[in-house]
């Protein structure tokens, strides 16, 4: 009894080892023999072990620099998982200064089984390569050599900074996480503002360490004309250091779920803000700022605000826009058309002009704020009460802090009787209140000349909208021929238009037929394409061979045929993270189906009407025969571009509705 006791303390042992076991260059057996993630079998790859230390070092003559030092360990289970095998490390190479900072790799070695024994593969010096970003970033980056399926890899990097920043210590990630550990040490003159950036529990565990620095200092004294004496004298200088540490295990993986905007909104991390420094004997410096702080500085700019006033080089050309506009509308729209046609984007962000609003309308292209600035300009210059929104996009993330690097964007906006419009006139085919959907983002910050500030919300508060009418009739081989017309408005009209805008009508048809179930399209119609002022209506004739399932003598329907929802998006049990649609939309299809000669209806699918609570969204489906005829009408409607997560199983049922309901069929018998 006692041996097997024993036995089993041993097992456990040998177990606990294995498990807390990360010496950095010392991957196990155990770890390569291991064939799937125990806790998610799905798993491609995993970090076994990742440890990020952050903190300040203080060099003679410089001052505290910050030092980021990380170690990660990975295990590759598939194929699917030797992305994971490539780093890049991104850094900042600075605005020309010198102020750049430094990335140094080290210790890059794969590990695999061979014939039962572990090998390591040394990643070579000629095999990081260095790519630039854009103008102030670059990256290190690396592939580890001798990838195979169950390898680890494993690496340490150093970042060494002359900057105060400390960056997110991010924790979750595509892949599940083992262990995490992460140190942070902040010398007592420096505080900072932090943040818990996810719906992940981050359990912090702070402490306080005494802390040394030792400054040396030379002074020269002269005796005589020849005589000098050089004397160093050393000073010792206390301080206490603020240490913040987690450590978590078995970290679950990041999944990119459906109408997420950004995933990394979501990514459970800390983010730090420097808040103020204190030397001692001086008075603090305060680095905090309120977003009205950031948008007033923004504001008094030269490449921002004080560019709004040169409106010179647009006298001439305003005076024939203004005796064509007269009505508020016109003006609206007209202004919009206008800048337009005459500035195309270049593909830059920015919430500064790149070229300055004079040279960007002399030469037709111009970054992001060179465009919407012009806009805001001729929109004044015509009598409107207009002013810039500054906008962070989807891809650059919700700021957490005010800085003012949060924004990287600017639209106008126009302040009527009626409401806000919101305008961005780098997109070819967007119109008032119908923004590209890179720009609604949470909200924008309105900002005007008197330094008053406002918040504006960016979802759109106009309907996507999407209307067909599908007429049909069936043969008795069940070749379908029918017509087509479907209504696009909003934001369904800007999405068609970015599709199809660009391309020839055999290109547009091709896309069409391949998108529908391969449906052989014979004549086909699109109006106003081009005309923003009215909705975008597109028709067409088909045919499809084998539309329907016939057996025996019996015909079976699916009525919306490539119009049918068939898969439901949401699939997971619970979802932390907002539903985010972008814009309200409806999605409305009417069905008249022609009976075939010879045939009844057996079977009909019973009709629903289901409506989500406060009114988020609803789905309503009706069918009906009248003599030789079958009408088929399916609505879904959501009233909110951003639904939040407390609502999903709601909407999860409801699109679960959606898919048994528009894939039941209809079932028809021939007569006998």
């Amino acid at each position: 009894m006692r041996k097997g006791f024993l036995a089993v303390l041993i097992i456990a042992f040998v177990q606990v080892s294995f498990c807390q076991n990360y010496k950095f260059g010392k991957v196990s057996k155990e770890e390569l023999e291991e064939k799937v993630y125990p806790l998610d079998s799905t798993a491609d790859a995993a970090y076994l072990y990742k440890n990020r230390r952050t903190y300040f070092d203080y060099r003679q003559g410089q001052g505290f620099i910050v030092i980021t030092e990380v170690n990660e360990r990975i295990k590759i289970y598939t194929k699917e998982g030797y992305d994971w095998a490539t780093k890049a490390i991104t850094y900042y190479t600075g605005d020309g200064g010198g102020n750049s900072e430094k990335v140094s790799i080290k210790d890059a070695k794969t590990f695999a089984l061979i014939d039962g024994k572990v090998k390591s593969f040394k990643l070579g010096k000629k095999e990081i390569f260095k790519e630039e970003v854009n103008k102030y970033r670059s990256q290190k980056k690396f592939t580890m050599p001798n990838i195979t399926e169950g390898c680890v890899v494993e690496w340490s990097y150093k970042i060494t900074s002359p900057y105060n920043d400390i960056d997110d210590v991010v924790i979750q990630f595509e892949i599940p996480v083992k262990k995490f550990v992460s140190s942070i040490k902040i010398p007592e003159y420096y505080t900072y503002s932090n943040k818990h950036i996810g719906y992940l529990r981050i359990d912090l565990k702070e402490e306080i360490e005494n802390s040394s620095i030792t400054l040396t200092s030379k002074n020269r004294t002269t005796s005589g004309r020849f005589n000098a004496t050089t004397h160093f004298s050393t000073q010792k200088i206390n301080f206490k250091t603020k240490i913040t540490k987690i450590t978590k295990t078995n970290i679950p993986p990041l999944l990119k779920e459906p109408y997420i905007n950004n995933i990394n909104n979501y990514r459970a991390a800390m983010s730090y803000e420097l808040a103020s420094i204190k030397w001692p004997n001086e008075m603090p410096e305060y680095f905090s700022l309120s977003w009205e702080d950031v948008a007033k500085t923004i504001m008094k700019n030269e490449k921002f605000g004080i560019e709004l006033e040169k409106t010179g080089h647009l006298q001439g050309d305003m005076i024939q826009l203004k005796s064509s506009l007269t009505t508020l509308p016109t003006k609206i729209f007209g202004a919009l058309q206008y800048v337009k046609n005459k500035i195309k984007w270049n593909g830059n962000y920015g919430k500064y002009t790149e070229k300055g609003l004079r040279k960007a309308y002399k030469e037709g292209t111009g970054n992001i704020a060179d465009i919407n600035l012009t806009l805001i300009a001729v929109l004044k210059e015509l009598g409107l009460k207009a002013n810039p929104v500054l906008v962070s996009t989807r891809n650059n993330g919700i700021p957490i802090f005010p800085t003012k690097t949060g924004f990287n964007y600017v639209i106008a906006v126009v302040e009527t009787k009626n409401g806000k419009l919101l305008l961005d006139a780098s997109e070819k085919y967007s119109l008032p209140n119908v923004l590209p959907l890179r720009v609604m983002n949470w909200n924008g910050t309105i900002v005007k000349k008197d330094g008053f500030v406002e918040t504006v919300n960016l979802e759109s508060p106009t309907i996507s909208e999407e209307e067909s009418s599908l007429s049909y009739k069936i043969s008795e081989d069940g070749l379908i021929k029918g017509m087509n017309r479907t209504k696009y408005k909003n934001y369904a009209a800007l999405s068609y238009r970015n599709r199809y805008g660009s391309l020839k009508e055999e290109s547009i048809i091709s896309g069409i037929e391949e998108n529908n179930d391969d449906i052989e399209i014979l004549n086909f119609r699109l109006a106003n394409l081009k005309d923003l002022s009215k909705p975008l209506v597109e028709l067409y004739k088909f045919e499809k061979e084998d539309g329907v399932e016939i057996i025996g003598d019996k015909m079976y329907i699916t009525p919306l045929l490539f119009e049918t929802t068939d898969e439901n998006p949401f699939k997971i049990d619970t979802r932390e993270y907002p539903i985010d649609f972008g814009t309200p939309w409806e999605e409305k299809i009417n069905i008249t189906i022609q009976i075939p000669e010879g045939y009844t209806v057996e079977s009909l699918p019973e009709n629903v009407a289901n409506g989500m609570s406060d009114d988020m969204g609803k789905f309503i489906y009706a069918v009906k025969n009248q003599e030789n005829k079958i009408q088929v009408t399916s609505l879904i409607k959501i009233n909110n571009g951003i639904i939040p997560a407390n609502y999903y199983q709601e909407i999860k049922e409801m699109f679960k509705q959606i898919v048994a309901k528009q894939t039941e069929k209809i079932v028809l018998t021939k007569n006998k």
